[in-house]
């Protein structure tokens, strides 16, 4: 019977499941590893790296891809340097190798230190650290103390590439003596999976914590799936896991069929939307939006919170670093500026930031955002940092509006699921704005992409890529808080449909009518092109009423226009595909 050697993070695996294990040496081709787990390694190694660091006479044990390489040489450093750090030292004893992070010697042994990137001690590293104090005292090295270095969030970073204090050496002895009895066992009882068939065990807890398993997907492809209801309790907004859990002992798994006494306002309001499969749009948002004067400008912020501080006056994990935003600038009713800030040099982003949104947002007129309270602390940390610029910075938080409550008061559709985000409110109100084809897609793939493109050792094609892709997903943050303001007023949306490069072709198509086109409608295609090169966006707010101003012509014919427009494939109302009930319907055309 073979058998399989075994390291710390393959018995750290077994013990969150003996199945994840035993995939990860039989079936390692199932293995998929999520965007965010790739992050968490790369957030990782520049952390051990900058720990590394503060040893400047330790010395690395290379060899990765040859462990006995790294055995001989850790013993051989050991020999020659008694008095240096040694980092990545290589163990082994019985088949079972560990890598220690961090091996620092005292006059009468070593300290072992294991390096996380984590804020705080997690149970995992407890056994993580008894596995690697177990090797190691079987191969006879004296541990005077046995500690976990973890990122201290109190840290302030002077800028001046000091980063002794970074991290709090948390002793673990008292925890890890206790457990180095039960390694052996550990040991044993790993071994004994991967001898056997594919273990059976169903998903749970374990398919989550302390990681998430890189084997999910194929262990929920092949569980028995249990038939879940269409709408379970998970789609009540803000409700109490322990309410949830009195209602399934109830005998309750169905939203749908809870008793209304158990649901405040806003729950029997996604439970109606639910059973009826209808949305529900009502006047509140309407009547607030419509009082608010222009211009409006619609702003979100994208930010890096590092684990390694990079500029000064920041913490570990605690300081958001707005490396960018986005803003569209409404001046009246449909005409939209879009500006933008970016800045991936890898110098301190904050100024710049600062200032450029201060001349962008002006001095009057709402400022929107979704969830207020991080675009306002943002701001506000700007205004604390810079004193000279806080009056205008404090002054555009007395601006914003955020636009979350209103659509939470205002609206709902069955397909949110209980959710008010803006990427769940977006598909039912304007799904021709669509996340999923961007190359950074959501808020963590825009910091990763931050990251990457400040690496040294990024191509340029790269960054440039990551570039362009930040400034597509930020973009559509603030667009699609614009088509949600609209949205609410009751403002129908038109799409403009030829290539915007393009003139409009003449004649048009005559076959497509019974009578001659209008002589004015290529004026009015040509006027309404020009619009949404103007707005740099294909989307049209009120264009029968743009139509009556820019051609001079009256209502009629302003009507009889559009509708030939429409004939002619030139502009399409069908991008708002909702159907409304229980309320006021969005306008169909202006």
């Amino acid at each position: 019977m073979a058998r399989h050697g075994l390291s710390k993070s393959r018995l750290i695996a077994w013990k969150q499941c003996p199945k994840r294990l035993w995939l990860q040496i039989h079936k390692c081709d199932l293995l998929e590893v999520s965007d965010e787990a790739e992050r968490g390694f790369q957030i990782g190694y520049e952390v051990g790296e900058v720990a590394q660091g503060l040893f400047p006479d330790g010395i690395l044990i290379g060899d990765n891809d040859d462990l006995t390489a790294a055995l001989v040489a850790t013993k051989a450093a050991m020999a020659a340097h008694p008095d240096r750090p040694i980092f990545e030292a290589t163990f082994q004893h019985d088949g079972v190798l560990v890598r220690v992070d961090l091996l620092l010697p005292t006059t009468s042994g070593y300290r072992m230190v294991e390096v996380k990137s984590s804020a705080s001690v997690k149970p995992y590293h407890v056994d993580d650290c008894a596995i690697q104090a177990w090797v190691l005292q079987q191969n006879t090295i004296p541990l005077v103390s046995i500690e976990l270095a973890h990122i201290d969030t109190s840290f302030v970073y002077q800028g001046d590439g000091n980063y002794q204090g970074l991290f709090h050496h948390a002793p673990l002895d008292e925890m890890v003596y206790p457990l180095l009895g039960l390694v052996p066992t550990w040991i044993a009882e790993a071994r004994s999976t991967l001898a056997c068939d594919e273990p059976i065990i169903a998903t749970g807890d374990q398919c989550e914590n302390p990681f998430e398993c890189p084997f999910k997907a194929y262990c929920n492809k092949n569980a028995m799936q249990l038939v879940l209801p269409a709408y379970p309790l998970d789609v009540f907004s803000r409700m109490r896991t322990t309410t949830k859990d009195d209602l399934r002992s109830l005998g309750f798994e169905d939203a749908l069929e809870v008793p209304e006494e158990y649901l405040n306002e806003t729950q029997q309001r996604i439970q109606r939307v639910s059973q009826t499969g209808v949305a529900e749009l009502t006047r509140e948002a309407a009547d607030t939006l419509t009082e608010l004067p222009y211009p409006r400008y619609y702003l979100d912020f994208e930010t890096i919170n590092l684990a390694v501080p990079r500029w000064a006056l920041t913490s570990p994990y605690s300081t958001q670093v707005p490396f960018q935003w986005s803003c569209h600038a409404e001046h009246a009713p449909g005409y939209l500026q879009h500006t933008m800030f970016l800045d991936v040099s890898g110098n301190d982003p904050r100024r710049a930031c600062a200032e450029s949104m201060i001349e962008a947002l002006g001095t009057d007129g709402p400022v929107f955002v979704y969830f207020q309270a991080f675009e306002k602390s943002r701001i506000a940390e700007l205004a604390a940092l810079y004193s000279d610029l806080a009056p205008a910075l404090l002054a555009i938080n007395e601006r914003i509006v955020d636009l979350l409550p209103l659509a939470r008061a205002s609206y709902y559709h069955p397909a949110m699921r209980g959710s008010w985000s803006i990427k769940a409110v977006l598909p039912t109100i304007a799904p021709d704005l669509d996340y999923t084809r961007l190359t950074v897609g959501n808020g963590g793939d825009a910091q990763e992409a931050y990251r990457e493109i400040l690496h040294p050792k990024t191509p340029d094609a790269h960054k440039q890529a990551l570039t362009e892709g930040l400034r597509e997903y930020c973009t559509l943050d603030t667009l699609a808080m614009v088509r949600l303001a609209w949205f609410l007023e009751g403002h129908a949306v038109w799409v403009f449909l030829p290539n915007l490069d393009d003139c409009i072709p003449s004649p048009l198509d005559s076959s497509k009518t019974k009578q001659p086109p209008d002589p004015m409608l290529l004026n009015a295609a040509e006027a309404l092109r020009q619009y949404c090169i103007a707005n740099n966006s294909r989307m049209v707010l009120k264009p029968k009423s743009y139509l009556q101003r820019h051609l001079k012509i009256n209502f009629s014919h302003a009507t009889f226009l559009m509708n030939q427009l429409e004939i002619f494939d030139i502009l399409s109302s069908q991008i708002q595909v909702l159907g409304t009930a229980g309320g006021f319907s969005p306008a169909l055309s202006d």
